[in-house]
């Protein structure tokens, strides 16, 4: 089916929209990178390991519409579908998370809607990592508006763990074996250990 066809009269509505979501994208990561590049000149490091982006699929949005069982309409996806933009910043410590949180919060171009934190409490496969739910402002031609955005904060053993696993579950179509599913868990202790032994590591050396 054409993309058109599937919108029906809404579909300028919808284009429109998602060339909304693109430029937060855009300008999320282009703030990062001058934050990224601003804390390199002053301190000599940066919590930023990489940024990586992301927008939702078509079929995605609407399987998740359907869930939530809200109509396929443009009105409904803006004020209740918060994670079409994405972006993941990947740091090496987990100290470093909740410094570009502190960051964030003091902005004036983001109005943090929601924190969900799985680091302090980890969801029940194993899985960690910082998510916001955000509104990023910005600046079109002829006014400014705040689009909705999810941003993700983790270690790079989270992401690692987090993209292994993701990658099992498609292979699996989400029916992963229960004896790998508590090896899963097992190896997200892991990483949660690493991230803890690096973190100590980093504060001996600083007291140096």
């Amino acid at each position: 089916m054409e993309i058109e066809e599937f919108f029906g009269d809404q579909f300028h509505q919808w284009r429109e929209h998602f060339r909304y979501y693109e430029m937060a994208i855009t300008e999320l990561e282009s703030d990062l990178g001058i934050i990224d590049l601003d804390w390199q000149t002053r301190l000599g490091y940066s919590p930023i390991e990489h940024v990586k982006t992301r927008m939702k699929t078509l079929p995605s949005i609407v399987r998740k519409m359907k869930r939530k069982d809200l109509p396929l309409e443009v009105s409904a996806l803006w004020e209740h579908v918060h994670d079409v933009a994405g972006i993941r910043i990947v740091t090496s410590f987990r100290d470093d998370i909740y410094e570009i949180l502190r960051h964030l919060e003091a902005r004036d171009d983001l109005d943090i809607i929601e924190i969900k934190d799985y680091i302090k409490y980890p969801k029940p496969s194993g899985y960690r990592s910082l998510h916001l739910i955000v509104k990023t402002k910005v600046y079109l031609a002829e006014r400014i508006i705040w689009v909705p955005a999810e941003i993700q904060i983790r270690t790079l053993a989270m992401d690692f763990w987090a993209a292994t696993e993701h990658k099992l579950q498609y292979k699996y179509q989400h029916d992963v074996p229960e004896s790998s599913k508590e090896e899963l868990i097992e190896a997200a202790l892991m990483a949660d250990a690493l991230d803890t032994q690096m973190g100590r590591i980093r504060q001996e050396i600083l007291k140096k």
